[in-house]
């Protein structure tokens, strides 16, 4: 495996895999990897010819310097991990030079940016819109890989590559979970041995709701869920949305595809998860 920081070196190591018709896959990550970006490059290598990792700490994201200073660096671990896994380029840019000279674009992403994760994190969209395009114009790779446990920031992705017409499929994959269901994430390492086994409450809430959309309409099980959640953390948001409008819905005929999103915080950790809702 190959650890290139330089964008300009990345470019000609890319070049030299097009001029061979190589099949190129991406997965963008920032760091701290676990076994869901594991599983991510691992999709990559069974799809493509080469795949490129980059561990990219993005400053625009973080709407709090605090979080931002406090995220932790497990560089030398990651590398090992994707060496192990069969990574070809791990792309490491340090921030100062991998924003030169890139301008800031200021987005109108819709309703995508006025609901939960927009309201609760303002410019954290535009942080993320603004990395990707980035990285999707140095890296050009044919398949990008994403993990669907943050499905609204995967919107905003796909509404990119749309508006800036960029020749890049973006692949959606599965949440990895754990054995209890939670979702497996960078912040989990934050939490207490008693605070991962209280989070598999996230997990059953949206089952609960999955489990009853035949007796209950979409905002009764976001009050019943919600009820659930406070027994046990400070819950930021529930909603039952239309997973492609992203619109909430009040009845479940008013869209083919329900999405329950959960936002909750536990031991000063915020935890993400959603799960679709048809049977």
């Amino acid at each position: 495996m190959e650890r290139i920081e330089i964008k300009e070196k990345l470019k000609k190591a890319i070049q030299i895999w097009k001029s061979k018709k190589y099949k190129i896959g991406f997965v963008p990550t920032m760091g701290v990897l676990h076994e869901g970006h594991k599983e991510l490059v691992r999709r990559s290598l069974l799809e493509n010819d080469k795949t490129v990792c980059s561990i990219f700490v993005n400053p625009l994201q973080f709407n709090k310097k605090e979080d931002l200073d406090n995220y932790p660096n497990t560089l030398e671990n990651d590398l090992e991990l994707l060496r192990n896994v069969g990574c070809h380029i791990v792309f490491t840019p340090e921030s100062d030079v991998f924003y030169d000279g890139v301008k800031i674009n200021k987005y109108d992403f819709g309703v995508l940016g006025e609901v939960m994760e927009a309201q609760f994190r303002p410019g954290h969209f535009e942080g993320v819109a603004t990395v990707v395009k980035e990285l999707f114009l140095v890296v050009t790779p044919d398949n990008a890989y994403f993990g669907e446990k943050d499905f609204q920031q995967l919107a905003i992705i796909k509404w990119l590559v749309k508006l800036e017409k960029l020749l890049i499929q973006v692949v959606v994959c599965k949440t990895v979970r754990a054995e209890s269901g939670l979702a497996l994430s960078s912040r989990n390492l934050r939490l207490s041995e008693e605070g991962q086994l209280t989070a598999s409450g996230v997990y059953d809430a949206l089952i609960f709701c999955l489990n009853n959309t035949s007796i209950f309409d979409p905002q009764t099980l976001v009050e019943m869920a919600i009820a659930k959640l406070e027994q046990r953390f400070e819950v930021e948001y529930f909603e039952i949305v239309d997973e492609d409008s992203f619109e909430r819905i009040e009845k479940w005929e008013e869209s083919k595809y329900p999405r329950a999103f959960v936002v909750v915080h536990l031991e000063g950790v915020r935890l993400i998860d959603n799960m679709s809702l048809n049977p």
